[in-house]
Formats: C-alpha cells, structure tokens, sequence
C-alpha cells in the first residue's frame, strides 16, 4: 500500500481544503528532517492556518542528505497551491530565516503573494545610498520601551523592495522580519509561524511518533506521511467539534523566568480529538471486520447498524462531523 498510494495529493488536498471549509488563508513552509542509522528523511512541508492550528497540504522529499531545500524547490511547493486551488485566497505565505532568497522573493511578487519572512541577520540592506548588514540597524532598540521597530520606508533587501520590521525576542535578540507588503503588524503575522512547529511536535514525538518508523525507502515515507496526515485533519477536526460541544477546561500557568502568567487549555484540539479516534478504533472496529466498512457504520448514525449508542457523547461528536 505505501508503495502505491492510491491517495493522490490533489485529491488529499482537496479533501482538507472542504474538511475545513477553507476560502483564505495564511500558508507556512518549513522543513522537518530525522535520521535512522544511515538513511535521513528530509520533507519540505506546505502547511495552511486554521484557527490557529497548521494543516499539512503538501510536501516535498529532498533528497539532499538533511540539507536546506533550493529555491525552485520552495516555488514548485507554492505553485502547486496556487494552481490547483486558485479560488483559495493567500493571506500571507510565512517562512523561517533559511527560506528567503532572491529568486523565492521575485517569484512571489510577480505572482502577486504577499509574504512575511524572517531574515538573516547578516542579510545586506540599503541604508540612503550605501549597503549594510540589517544587524547594524537600530543599534539602540534595547533601550527603547517599544522593543518593536515597523519601517514604513522600502528598503531593497534580496534586490527586491521590501518594507523591514526589528523586533527584541524573549531573549532580549534581534529578530529581523521583511514583507513585500507595508505590515504594522508582521512581527505578530510572522508569530504564526510557529503553528507548524507545534504541528510537526505532534507528528512526532508528542503524537504519532513518525520519527519511530523503520520505513527505508522515501516513497514509503512519503505515503506514510500521508497517512498521518489525514489522521491529524481528523483529530483536528473531530477535536474541534468536541471543544465546542464541551469547552476546554483552562488552566493557569506561570513563567519561572519572567513571573509571568498565561492562561492555556487543559488540553489541545489534537489530543482530544486523538483520545477520541482511540476510542472508536478500540472499542468499535472488530479486528476481523473490514476497517472502511466499520467506518461508514460509525459515521452514519441514523444507520440500524450503527454501534454507537445514540445518547454517548461520541454519537453527538459524529453527528455534528
């Protein structure tokens, strides 16, 4: 089965896209890469924005021994979004500071797709009529009680113009942000970033624990990302309608370092919707019945055979999917 997945990546997407009834949205790329013994696995990851949550769309096998991927290698994986699913409107296209590039940047603006990018510091900038690395800029903003630095000037940067935003992180760095759009508030768009890390987190070691496969060969990989996949759009989906039939307990958190308090869910959409596909797979698939079968019984409530009692939470669930 993983060697031909019968699964087409347009279809998946498709499919995610009407799961999640999406009409816009923000897209992030990033990379995800582990090793066993000799082989590395090594995917550049297309994910979308739903209510806060990253949603794997499509990906890439790079097949460059862990490296970071090329430029067209990050077109090809926003071309493929935009011509299939050229009624989804892009709000933004987020990256991490190993993305940017010269020929990434020129393709996005002339396809007329905002982004938001973290740069490298070392990264040249025109400065009036010289060139400097963003690093020298704003040496005193350490000092300022604003620790968020918005130009409202173009700057070239990556020989594109680009409007700069430097803001101090929690440890007191410089973060360098650039857009091809004029953003009051990039460095919170750029914050959002880090939904496919969290994503990724539960791909792995606090999920499904991808990283735990022995699979050799990189189709085999790629199909069982699939798989994955779908069954985190599921979680997602199924731990959302729990939520909203029975909020999320929140629990109060405090920051050792600052003193700081934060309020948080007692638990995430992910794993609530998880503990409930455990549920169902443990306790109403058969080992001998065939899986898709017992699957269109537990969707179907209104079915004589379904095996789900009709007052248990889990039908209520089933019926709001």
């Amino acid at each position: 089965m993983l060697d031909k997945n019968p699964i087409s990546a347009v279809h998946y997407a498709s499919t995610v896209i009407s799961l999640f009834n999406i009409k816009s949205c923000a897209l992030v790329i990033d990379r995800t890469n582990w090793q066993y013994g000799s082989i590395d696995y090594n995917l550049l990851v297309l994910s979308l924005i739903w209510n806060d949550l990253s949603i794997p769309i499509y990906w890439l096998h790079l097949d460059n021994k862990g490296g970071n991927s090329k430029s067209e290698q990050r077109i090809e994986l926003v071309k493929w979004f935009t011509d299939n699913f050229a009624t989804v409107t892009i709000e933004h296209v987020l990256a991490d500071r190993e993305f940017p590039s010269q020929e990434f940047i020129s393709w996005l603006n002339q396809n007329n797709l905002p982004f938001v990018f973290r740069s490298k510091s070392s990264v040249l900038a025109t400065d009036a009529n010289k060139k400097v690395k963003v690093s020298t800029l704003f040496p005193n903003l350490h000092q300022q009680s604003n620790k968020t630095k918005a130009e409202t000037k173009i700057r070239r940067i990556y020989n594109s113009r680009l409007y700069l935003t430097i803001r101090l992180n929690q440890d007191n760095e410089k973060v360098y942000i650039i857009s091809n759009q004029k953003q009051d508030n990039a460095a919170e768009i750029y914050r959002k970033r880090w939904t496919i890390e969290a994503m990724f987190a539960k791909f792995k070691t606090k999920g499904l624990k991808l990283e735990s496969t022995r699979i050799m060969k990189h189709q085999r990989i790629q199909s069982l990302f699939m798989l994955m996949s779908i069954a985190y759009c599921y979680a997602i989906k199924i731990g959302d309608i729990a939520n909203k039939l029975k909020p999320n307990k929140l629990k109060t958190l405090k920051n050792h370092d600052s003193n700081t308090i934060r309020i948080t869910p007692e638990h995430s959409i992910f794993n609530r919707g998880i503990n409930l596909l455990k549920i169902l797979v443990e306790n109403y698939l058969s080992h001998s019945a065939v899986i898709t079968k017992q699957l269109s019984k537990i969707l179907s409530p209104d079915s004589q055979n379904s095996c789900i009692n009709r007052c248990s939470a889990l039908a209520n669930i089933i019926s709001a999917f």
